[in-house]
């Protein structure tokens, strides 16, 4: 897959392999289910600001597209720290515009680099799973690249929304099966085969979710 990497990213790999490891004592499971053959849009929950760096390291070495908002580029060595990693500045137009993200991400797509995209949108602010947004199902149909549902277990209670430093919780990043466009049920309509992709991701997130919090509940 497509790739674009310089010495920043090399020495942020180092730096965020040295934090997640010692840190959060990260563990990673499913990787063997990712096709390295195809394009793929990485999946994952929400709960964190710690999500996109612990899967981009979790999905090493293949190389993630980001999007984040331009404001995060503003201080310069941010800015180079966040473009090593794959992200890409979104303006608060486009941020706002289902559509501008839709055709941004996609265009990634079809360049042929594996994106990342939370379907959930935007950040859970008490640790329970939102509701699925439409987008990630509708790239997926119309550029028939597989989701790879993705589940960061621990990053809520790491580094909350009402957190300003992350504690030393332990992470964990699951993969699950694919969901490919092309191997879905025959005889679904557009909306149906949407619905369809969003269900599995969901199926995969209350499952992942229910251990992780079997074992450590909410307050």
């Amino acid at each position: 897959m497509k790739t674009q990497r310089n010495w920043i990213y090399y020495i942020t790999l180092f730096l965020v392999s040295t934090y997640f490891t010692l840190y959060h004592r990260l563990s990673v499971y499913g990787k063997e289910k990712i096709p390295r053959d195809r394009t793929v849009i990485v999946a994952p929950n929400h709960a964190s600001y710690l999500d996109p760096p612990v899967v981009g390291y979790a999905f090493y070495p293949e190389y993630l597209k980001f999007i984040a908002w331009e404001k995060l580029f503003s201080f310069p060595p941010l800015g180079a720290f966040l473009r090593a990693m794959g992200s890409v500045p979104v303006s608060p137009e486009n941020k706002n515009s289902s559509a501008a993200l839709l055709r941004l991400v996609m265009g990634f797509i079809e360049e042929g680099y594996n994106v990342f995209i939370c379907p959930e949108g935007h950040r859970t602010e008490n640790g329970r799973l939102q509701p699925l947004e439409g987008g990630v199902a509708i790239m997926s149909l119309k550029t028939g690249a597989p989701v790879i549902p993705t589940y960061a277990a621990g990053t809520y209670r790491a580094l909350s929304p009402q957190m300003k430093f992350p504690r030393p919780r332990k992470l964990t990043v699951t993969f699950g099966d694919p969901i490919d466009p092309a191997a879905l049920p025959e005889g679904l309509t557009e909306k149906e085969k949407r619905r369809y992709i969003l269900d599995k991701i969901e199926e995969f997130y209350r499952a992942e979710d229910a251990k992780d919090k079997a074992k450590y509940p909410l307050d």
